[in-house]
């Protein structure tokens, strides 16, 4: 295939395994202008707004796409730069993938392309493959056996619980003055399209939510900690402990390589609460690097 501009999501005639970069997925989205290329090896998408173009931006990454092992990614991301130039692009910004996920282009190229780092996110992975009880901290331990003398229960809610979980993790949100950046009806239409790519686990006690988390799959290797929340009234004793340990057991079972966590950081300025919290309960860091180029 020689290299092709995408001007719409229903254009795109592959179905890649990865979750962002599918048809259902990117036709979901509400773009401004869409804007994708192709060719037998590589596949970007991206998003164009006022003169500024950004690599699938409703995803936690949208870098180049490795369709297939090739030596001509340079060439790729000249022509894919000149293309989106004529347009009108002063600006791409591309949110690149943490280590652990396949197929995707890692930095270099696009560093001898002339993009530069904007800011480098810290991101946190469990590794399924490891005993993970031996990787938290002692305080962990401890919180874990509180937790489940005291009655609390790792549960998966029903496919028909969406909504609820929804709802507890806007409430949440809200009381620590936040919103989530996914709108319900946006989330209903990816979980009813794209079937299997969401989950909810909860934490319970005497029929009461604790904590929850929405996980999405943006691989079949890779399961990703999306929308975590916990309940105020239950936020000293933790509960977000045995949910993670609930969903490492659950995802090993089911096969999984990794449990991506997210980041730790907004632009590069690390939130130190959330990493240590991540690091105590056996994250793995790596870098998440976001790339921009100015014309």
């Amino acid at each position: 295939m020689a290299f092709r501009i995408i001007y719409s999501p229903k254009e795109i005639t592959h179905n890649h395994d990865l979750l962002y970069y599918t048809k259902h997925y990117l036709t979901a989205q509400n773009h401004s202008h869409f804007q994708a290329f192709e060719d037998e090896m590589f596949f970007i998408a991206f998003n164009i707004e006022k003169e500024e173009a950004i690599s699938i931006p409703a995803s936690p990454f949208g870098s180049v796409l490795r369709k297939k092992d090739g030596q001509n990614a340079i060439d790729f991301l000249q022509k894919m730069k000149e293309s989106l130039r004529q347009l009108g692009v002063r600006k791409i910004v591309i949110k690149q993938a943490p280590s652990f996920y396949e197929n995707q282009l890692d930095d270099t190229p696009f560093i001898d392309s002339g993009f530069e780092p904007a800011f480098v996110d810290v991101n946190h992975h469990i590794d399924l493959s490891k005993p993970w009880l031996e990787s938290i901290h002692n305080m962990q331990e401890r919180k874990l056996r509180s937790l489940k003398a005291a009655g609390f229960s790792f549960m998966e809610m029903k496919a028909s619980d969406m909504e609820t979980a929804y709802r507890f993790v806007e409430a949440c949100r809200l009381t620590q003055g936040l919103q989530i950046n996914i709108s319900w009806e946006l989330l209903q239409q990816l979980n009813s399209t794209l079937p299997g790519s969401y989950k909810c686990f909860a934490i319970v006690r005497d029929q009461k939510i604790s904590a929850l988390c929405i996980c999405t799959h943006p691989t079949d290797t890779v399961a990703y900690y999306y929308l975590p929340a916990t309940s105020p009234m239950f936020r000293s004793q933790s509960p977000m402990v045995l949910l993670i340990a609930g969903m490492v057991d659950y995802y090993k079972k089911a096969g999984f390589d990794y449990l991506d966590l997210g980041v730790s950081s907004v632009e590069g300025n690390v939130q130190k609460t959330l990493k240590t919290f991540k690091e105590r309960m056996g994250g793995v860091e790596s870098a998440k690097t976001t790339l921009l180029y100015n014309f």
